[in-house]
């Protein structure tokens, strides 16, 4: 269960926290149809799992962390297979955004594979960007 991170009246801020929102962010940032597929598998069993109000919290809580179903370097290395061009210009456009390689922004990540590094750095930033994004 998810501790309780909102008192009743900050819980109104959380909800443009939907599903569809997030799909619709996506695609606004230039990602393809199939990897927005793979990103919403995971939400929407973090969806089911949860509920509609702890997802929310849940979603907004990533706060540059990577859900957890992307840790595994071996499906984030899957990923940048089927997605390399999406991913390297995602790179590059968050490299341009924070005037920041991409090797400093993953020093956290340094035990895994680039590619995986890559994926890892792509989710995690424009998860919590959307969240973000939907909070205003």
């Amino acid at each position: 269960m998810i501790k309780k991170l909102f008192g009743f009246r900050d819980r109104n801020l959380l909800i443009n926290i939907t599903l569809d929102n997030i799909k619709n962010k996506m695609y606004e940032l230039g990602f393809s149809r199939e990897f927005v597929e793979e990103i919403m598998i995971i939400l929407e069993k973090q969806f089911n799992k949860y509920g509609k109000k702890e997802f929310q919290e849940w979603f907004y809580r990533l706060n540059y962390k990577l859900p957890e179903e992307f840790d595994d370097e071996k499906v984030a290395i899957k990923i940048y297979e089927k997605h390399s061009l999406l991913i390297e210009e995602q790179v590059k456009r968050l490299e341009n955004e924070t005037k920041l390689s991409w090797e400093i922004q993953t020093e956290d990540l340094q035990q895994i594979n680039e590619r995986a590094r890559k994926v890892q750095l792509v989710i995690r930033d424009r998860l919590s960007g959307i969240a973000l994004d939907l909070l205003s």
